[in-house]
């Protein structure tokens, strides 16, 4: 049968790859797409080696550079705490807070002395709490009540090497009879401190070494013969 001229026979729009070859033609795309992957991920860990290295030689030639934390807070509060001067705001408050509860009384006892221990030493302790036992029986009989008052602190000394502070206090002493009548005693007296570093037994920057007191009329002429510069020997 002859064989029909070239131009006469008909060509599809669209000829179908064959199966197998449509398989090995798309596996082969994904490769390249993978080894492109491979080159550009080699590239970036290449060039990140190479920054490492040039930083590494850079810093070996540059001198240490030291960089000062800031202090902690027991680091402050040991370098706040070690400083031999003596805050008058401290000592004020430290006074007006101790000095009052080796006196407050009523007809019911003592119930805030126990606040002042390790506060004040315990001679002093002891000298209040045999005071204050002493007139209880009178107390409740009466109803009385007995506060302190501090008016004023004055004449204060500190001694930096001792780490010890002096000062002469003033105040007044309130009696109070049936809750209704009430009558006001001076009072003075000569304290000595001496620094202590607050730890978890006692949180107060202060410890009462030595009070010598005077209530009623000896208290003024206390102040007539009282001189500065007597209270740290």
């Amino acid at each position: 049968m002859p064989r029909p001229p070239a131009d006469e026979i008909p060509i599809p729009e669209r000829i179908e790859l064959p199966p197998a070859l449509w398989r090995h033609y798309r596996s082969f795309a994904w490769v390249v797409h993978e080894q492109r992957l491979m080159l550009l991920l080699i590239a970036v860990v290449l060039a990140a080696t190479g920054m490492v290295w040039l930083l590494a030689w850079d810093l070996g030639r540059k001198p240490p550079l030291v960089v000062r934390a800031p202090p902690s807070l027991k680091e402050s509060a040991a370098a706040f705490y070690g400083v031999p001067e003596i805050s008058y705001d401290q000592m004020a408050f430290f006074l007006h807070g101790c000095l009052p509860l080796l006196y407050a009384a009523d007809e019911e006892g003592h119930r805030f002395l126990p606040l002042v221990q390790g506060l004040v030493a315990p001679e002093i302790y002891s000298e209040a709490e045999r005071r204050l036992a002493a007139g209880q029986p009178a107390a409740a009989a009466n109803r009385l009540t007995q506060a302190l008052t501090l008016t004023g602190i004055g004449e204060v000394v500190a001694d930096a090497r001792s780490r010890r502070a002096g000062a002469y206090v003033r105040g007044y002493l309130t009696v109070t009879l049936r809750h209704a009548e009430a009558e006001f005693f001076p009072w003075r007296g000569e304290v000595v401190l001496e620094v202590n570093p607050p730890g978890r037994l006692n949180a107060s920057p202060f410890y009462l070494a030595r009070l010598e007191e005077r209530t009623g009329p000896a208290a003024p002429a206390w102040d007539r013969s009282h001189g500065e510069g007597r209270l740290l020997p």
